[in-house]
């Protein structure tokens, strides 16, 4: 029995498909948010406006980590 057998056993329906609708809606919108933030952050000048450089940050280290995580191995 390996890992991922529990996922039977748990009154899931075997035959649901999973939404790939969905799925690529979030990976571009990851892809979107994680290129233009790190456009906003080399080219963006924002000595006057800390707040935004935060949000900029949060929002790139946000995408990039669940974009590693996404395409990590699963072994």
């Amino acid at each position: 029995m390996n890992g991922h057998d529990h996922h039977r056993d748990s009154g899931q329906a075997e035959n649901t498909k999973p939404n790939y609708t969905l799925r690529r809606l979030k990976f571009a919108a990851a892809i979107i948010g994680f290129v233009s933030s790190v456009t906003l952050l080399f080219t963006w000048r924002t000595a006057d406006s800390q707040a935004a450089t935060i949000l900029v940050s949060v929002i790139y280290l946000l995408t990039g980590l669940w974009l590693t995580i996404r395409f990590a191995p699963r072994d």
